[in-house]
């Protein structure tokens, strides 16, 4: 398939071992790239902290003029650095995710091709041994009818069967301490929300109008959607000068927007996938936003 064209075989190595193999690969090489981005936001916020600034304060005084003390034009820049590579690194986190997703998936179908493969093998092991057995049966006594001799050898193989099964089963229940141990010290992560830690973000915009075949309605975006995250940028960091950035950065990459959807501000929280770029209409989003209040 065109999902697989590319995939690189080792010699003797199946089709799913490979994808799996080389998704694992551009996934470690991702975390890395995903470090080295960390690393370098580290590096620019304490150059800032070096300024005596940090991401929100106001460089201008009441008069609105630049403060004589602080490097405005150093900061700024600095700011724009960070806002730039913050933006970089949710690109790089929606493309780890979409990686492990696809390599889980490869993971699977690989266990249930392998689960496939065993079941057809104990199935003909099943049907050799009655057919050996038959034929024993028939030889041990020639009295006996060849349907008879049939249903005595697959009883015979279906107790066998059932015998491995109690063994497998007491064997188990022998290794059940060890494995309420790991257990408790893993508890299921079954249930867990991703989107629990937006409950209490409250919302910086607010979507007044969405164009029709724009950026913004291919994501999903729609009129009144309340806007928590907008790629790095949320409520407490969001300025005027951060929003153009972090949109003329993002063009052309994916960019995570978590929105709250109706019921007057109490509405379920949804994840969009966001892609700023050029098209027939006019910015790259092709919505109106306004702030809340």
């Amino acid at each position: 398939s065109h999902r697989h064209r590319n995939t690189k075989v080792r010699f003797g190595e199946p089709r799913d071992a490979a994808m799996s193999r080389q998704l694992k690969e551009q996934m470690q090489t991702k975390i890395q790239e995903k470090g080295e981005i960390e690393q370098d936001l580290e590096a620019l916020r304490k150059e800032l902290r070096s300024l005596g600034a940090g991401m929100n304060e106001s460089l201008v005084d009441k008069e609105g003029f630049p403060i004589a003390d602080k490097d405005v034009h150093g900061i700024r820049t600095l700011r724009n650095k960070i806002i730039c590579r913050k933006n970089d690194h949710e690109a790089m986190m929606h493309e780890i995710e979409k990686i492990m997703f696809k390599y889980h998936e490869v993971l699977k179908k690989e266990k249930t091709d392998a689960d496939s493969k065993r079941k057809a093998q104990l199935q003909q092991h099943a049907k050799n041994q009655i057919l050996r057995l038959h034929k024993e049966l028939l030889e041990k006594d020639p009295k006996l009818s060849k349907a008879e001799a049939l249903k005595k050898a697959i009883k015979m193989t279906t107790e066998t069967a059932k015998k491995s099964v109690e063994i497998k089963t007491q064997k188990n229940s022998q290794m059940g301490e060890s494995n309420e141990d790991v257990a408790k010290i893993t508890p299921p992560s079954r249930g867990l929300d991703p989107l629990e830690r937006f409950k209490t973000m409250k919302p910086f915009l607010v979507v007044d109008t969405v164009s029709p075949d724009s950026p913004a309605e291919r994501a999903g975006l729609r009129k009144f959607d309340e806007i928590i995250k907008l790629g790095s940028i949320n409520r407490e960091n969001q300025t005027p000068e951060a929003l153009r950035n972090t949109v003329a950065h993002s063009e052309g990459k994916p960019m995570e927007l978590i929105v709250k959807r109706g019921n007057n501000g109490r509405g379920k929280l949804e994840k969009l996938i966001l892609v700023p770029k050029r098209w027939r209409g006019q910015g790259l989003l092709g919505c109106f936003l306004k702030p809340v209040a």
